[in-house]
C-alpha cells in the first residue's frame, strides 16, 4: 500500500528521548562503577591508607581515578578494575604518587 492521501502515517520518535536515555544509562553506569570501586577499597585511599568520605565538604574526601584515562581507554571506563579510590590529598598529584608506588 503506497503512502498517499488520507493515510495516516505516524510520526518518528523524536531524537531527544534517545539522547535523554543515553545520559540515563551513561549515569547509572558510572553510579554503578563509582559504588563498586568505593565498596572494593572500604572508603581507604589505596595510596596512604587514609578513611576517605563521600560528601562534598569533607577535608579528606574520596576520588575514583582510572588508573588509564577514559579517552585511553574507553573500553575500561565502567571497568572498576582499573581504578583506584584516592584521596584529594593524593589526588593532587596522583601521577606521581602512582609511578612510585609502581601502579602506574
Amino acid at each position: 500500500m503506497a503512502i498517499g492521501y488520507g493515510v495516516p502515517v505516524p510520526k518518528p520518535k523524536p531524537r531527544v528521548l534517545d539522547r535523554i536515555a543515553y545520559k540515563y544509562e551513561r549515569e547509572r553506569n558510572a553510579a554503578s562503577f563509582r559504588s563498586a570501586v568505593w565498596k572494593r577499597d572500604k572508603s581507604q585511599c589505596r595510596l596512604c591508607g587514609r578513611k576517605v568520605a563521600r560528601s562534598v565538604d569533607s577535608t579528606v574526601r574520596g576520588h575514583v581515578h582510572h588508573l588509564r584515562g577514559r579517552n585511553v581507554a574507553p573500553e575500561d571506563k565502567y571497568n572498576p578494575k582499573t581504578a583506584v579510590l584516592v584521596c584529594a590529598i593524593c589526588h593532587a598529584n596522583i601521577h606521581a604518587v602512582l609511578v612510585k608506588a609502581g601502579l602506574c
